[in-house]
C-alpha cells in the first residue's frame, strides 16, 4: 500500500518536470545555424518570409524598419557576400553582457534588453575572414530566425 501512495506522487512530479522541459530556453543546433549559413551564403534569406523580424541588430546599429532590413539583405545578396568555410563556435543563451559582441553601447544595451529573450542566442561563426555573431532566435520554417548580425570581426 505504501508503494501505490509514494508512486503516483514521484509521477506526478516527473510529468511535472517534463513538461516543465517544453518551456525552457530554445538551444540552437548546429546543424540548423549551419544551413542558415548556406541560406545566406545563396542570398536566399528573404525568401523564407519572417526570417529576419524587426527591429534587426546590424553591427551596433538597429534596423527598425523591415524594408531597411530587406534592403540590407538584396544588397549582400548583389555584393555576392558569402561567410566562406563557416565553422560553428558556439550558441549561448542571450545574458545581461551579450549586448557588448555587437556593441558597448546603450543603443545595443537597450535592443537586447527589448527585443531578445530567454529564446535569443548569440552565436558565434568563425571564417578565414574573421568571426560573425548572430542573434537566433526560434526555428522558423526550419531555419532559425536571426534578429541581428555582426561581422566579419577580426
Amino acid at each position: 500500500m505504501k508503494v501505490r501512495i509514494l508512486v503516483l506522487p514521484v509521477a506526478l512530479l516527473l510529468c511535472a518536470l517534463l513538461a516543465s522541459c517544453a518551456s525552457g530556453p530554445y538551444v540552437q543546433k548546429e546543424d540548423e545555424v549551419m544551413n542558415l549559413v548556406q541560406l545566406i551564403n545563396d542570398g536566399r534569406v528573404s525568401e523564407v518570409e519572417g526570417l529576419t523580424p524587426a527591429p534587426f541588430a546590424l553591427d551596433g546599429e538597429t534596423l527598425y524598419l523591415e524594408n531597411d532590413i530587406a534592403t540590407f539583405w538584396k544588397n549582400l545578396k548583389a555584393a555576392s557576400f558569402v561567410m566562406k568555410d563557416a565553422r560553428f563556435v558556439s550558441s549561448e543563451h542571450v545574458g545581461p553582457d551579450s549586448y557588448k559582441a555587437f556593441a558597448p553601447s546603450y543603443d545595443m544595451k537597450n535592443f537586447f534588453a527589448r527585443y531578445t529573450g530567454k529564446d535569443t542566442s548569440l552565436t558565434v561563426l568563425e571564417t578565414p575572414d574573421g568571426r560573425y555573431y548572430l542573434l537566433l532566435e526560434r526555428a522558423i520554417k526550419g531555419y532559425p530566425r536571426i534578429r541581428g548580425l555582426k561581422g566579419p570581426v577580426r
